[in-house]
């Protein structure tokens, strides 16, 4: 039997209408999954959510608002999973550097609604990625100057990263599970070895 896409009654009017919201969201994500982004309607999202027109309206006046909620949200729980992913390493340097390739130590990691909702935000209007290049600041800010690493070693780990994540998501010409693990691991031991990266960096110099 198919779930009940009704809001739960008993709940308190906010309870329901982040629920709501939230439910809006993934169906956004569905459609583009499904359908492309240029299928992307408000029409489609709202039947996809199990709301009506105005009930849609109400959470976002816009699809460019749409969007832009869809990248918070998803963008939101990409900052908390890599946070708590750093939090969980025991270094006394690099933590975030290494949470970040950990994160896409397995390409499926990758296949989640972040892709969907900036490659939907790129298609419309590039500026709504404002708020994501924002974020993406933010996480290099943190690899170069609060992660204890030289500058060099910590771009590297962010474009093995982000190189690994565009790589999943457009499957271009993805390396085996063991040419990707033994680059992580490689970009992983230089970060630990604080020596043996200031040493190659100073003999590329």
């Amino acid at each position: 039997m198919a779930e009940s896409k009704e809001r739960p009654r008993n709940l308190p009017v906010q309870e329901r209408a982040v629920l709501t919201r939230d439910r809006i969201l993934q169906a956004a994500a569905e459609v583009i999954k499904q359908e492309g982004v240029s299928s992307l309607t408000l029409d489609k999202v709202a039947a996809q959510a199990g709301v009506s027109k105005g009930g849609f309206l109400y959470h976002f006046g816009s699809k460019d608002a749409l969007i832009i909620g869809l990248l918070n949200q998803v963008m939101g729980v990409l900052d908390n999973e890599l946070n708590v992913l750093a939090d969980g390493i025991d270094a006394r340097r690099g933590a975030f550097a290494l949470a970040y390739l950990d994160y896409v130590r397995e390409p499926t990691q990758a296949a989640t609604d972040t892709a969907v909702s900036i490659l939907a935000a790129a298609a419309v209007d590039d500026d709504l990625l404002d708020s994501t290049r924002e974020t993406f600041e933010i996480w290099q800010d943190r690899l170069r100057h609060d992660d204890g690493l030289d500058d060099v070693v910590a771009l590297l780990a962010r474009i093995v990263g982000d190189g690994l994540w565009l790589i999943d998501l457009f499957g271009l010409a993805p390396p085996t599970a063991e040419e990707r693990r033994k680059v992580i691991d490689l970009v992983s031991n230089l970060i630990g070895d604080h020596g043996a990266a200031r040493d190659l960096i100073g003999s590329a110099e």
